[in-house]
């Protein structure tokens, strides 16, 4: 799964990526979290706001964990383009290369959804997993595959 929702204490919700963003959400109280693996694909097709969405209560917090940064992470013009026709405002997150590519800013793509989501709270989002190698895994940095995993869980009374 891309995304997991509990409101049941001492329950983990894992997440795995490799280069992809994993996003936790948390509504006001700590009383609901959202456990979110976000790669190009997922946000253009909307996994943030469908996790919102299964919320039963409005998430207010999120933390953006390690992903590719924005120096890094290549795209093709079908990508940029995919990301234009649905949503202009993402074109702050594309920096167009002479190799006719694109580095894309998964962070940022990310925080434009949160905020129109009306997420109040971002945190996060200062990491690079090809960059800081010896602190993070990536798949595109080693080309073997691995994952890392990221938890949220409600504390139990």
């Amino acid at each position: 799964a891309d995304a997991l929702v509990t409101r049941q204490s001492g329950v983990a919700c894992m997440i795995m990526t490799a280069d992809c963003l994993p996003i936790i959400l948390s509504n006001a109280d700590g009383s609901e979290v959202a456990c979110i693996h976000a790669g190009w694909r997922g946000l253009l097709n909307g996994i943030i706001e469908n996790t919102i969405n299964a919320m039963q209560t409005p998430a207010t917090h999120s933390w953006l964990g390690a992903a590719i940064g924005a120096c890094h992470f290549e795209v093709g013009v079908e990508v940029y383009d995919a990301f234009m026709q649905q949503n202009p405002q993402a074109i702050v997150a594309f920096k167009p290369q002479a190799n006719e590519k694109y580095l894309a800013d998964l962070y940022l793509l990310a925080k434009i959804r949160l905020t129109q989501c009306q997420v109040q709270h971002i945190s996060g989002g200062e990491s690079c997993t090809y960059q800081q190698s010896s602190q993070f895994y990536s798949y595109r940095r080693h080309a073997s595959t691995g994952r890392m995993a990221a938890f949220v869980m409600i504390q139990p009374n």
